[in-house]
């Protein structure tokens, strides 16, 4: 009697298998790897959801051919931080409008400032609303990265995608913050603009932004820095903001030329870029790196050309 429950559990079981979407891709592609006699070349199936991968995200994926699964997804942080500040926020708005009415009912010569308590108040309970309501508020927005690029989905929009190649340019600006030498943490803010003048500004909201902004600055080098050796070898001028690059060396945006042969360095200090000159304790030029798109394509032509 339990051999023949088990057999037909599982034939049931195999059937429930056989017509999941699932089951049929892991299936199909078995047999294509191990090579499976067939007069028919293999054709791309239609991609498998992921439960928690909304469908549109793979559609937008194949339709700008990003690939066909994320290497990476980043998501609006709701961590307990923002619950405990909206408590705290609830906290001191109620005592504040608490004591804004006591104010104003014992004493007609006090109401302006019992309102302005009540005012104050009010806004740090809809703070802590803001703070309860922040996972749904950004529940649906998410960065998806993929071989090719990103898709960036903002609620119910539609995705937006960001080939690399079609990355016209990229702003960073990463502050370690410090309280009497005692560090802090670090903020990140990161635009990123399409070709088509379209952009997007990535920040802390998401959990682990520094990571996909070292993502992204490493794909956006890969793809540019080609481009621009090439133009400078063609004798073009190639500006990144308030510095540019050409044969005769950098020129800030006072129109000063520093020629090769006296730079001897260039790196990020504090968050600016410092561009060192032979004989001279005072850098050339000290640029926030806020301030250059494409900072880090800057920074690896320079030193590139000046290996060579």
């Amino acid at each position: 009697i339990l051999y023949n429950s088990a057999c037909l559990f599982w034939k049931k079981k195999r059937a429930s298998l056989d017509t999941s979407p699932l089951w049929r891709g892991k299936k199909h592609r078995q047999q294509h790897q191990e090579g499976a006699d067939s007069d028919v070349s293999y054709m791309p199936q239609a991609p498998v959801y992921a439960p928690s991968m909304p469908p549109e995200i793979y559609q937008s994926a194949s339709a700008y051919q990003l690939g066909q699964q994320p290497s990476a997804v980043y998501h609006v942080t709701t961590g307990g931080r923002r619950i405990a500040a909206g408590v705290v926020f609830l906290i001191v708005g109620v005592l504040l409008v608490v004591a804004g009415f006591a104010v104003m009912t014992q004493s007609s010569d006090n109401s302006v400032g019992g309102i302005v308590l009540a005012l104050f108040g009010g806004c740090f309970i809809v703070g802590a609303i803001y703070m309860f309501l922040y996972g749904t508020i950004y529940r649906n927005w998410g960065v998806y990265v993929f071989e090719q690029g990103l898709l960036f989905k903002k609620g119910n929009e539609t995705p937006q995608p960001f080939r690399w190649d079609q990355i016209e340019a990229v702003w960073y600006h990463v502050t370690r913050h410090y309280n009497n030498g005692i560090y802090t943490g670090t903020t990140h803010r990161y635009r990123v603009r399409r070709k088509d003048g379209y952009q997007i500004v990535l920040n802390d909201r998401f959990t682990n932004v520094g990571r996909l902004g070292d993502t992204i600055s490493n794909q956006v080098t890969k793809v540019l820095l080609p481009q621009v050796i090439a133009a400078y070898n063609a004798g073009q001028t190639i500006t990144f903001g308030p510095l540019s690059v050409n044969r005769q060396g950098l020129l800030n945006v006072l129109g000063n030329l520093l020629p090769w042969s006296e730079i001897t360095g260039i790196d990020i200090q504090r968050g600016y870029v410092a561009v060192s000159r032979a004989g001279k304790w005072l850098k050339w030029s000290n640029q926030p790196v806020a301030n250059i798109p494409n900072v880090f394509v800057f920074i690896a032509l320079v030193k590139t050309l000046l290996r060579k």
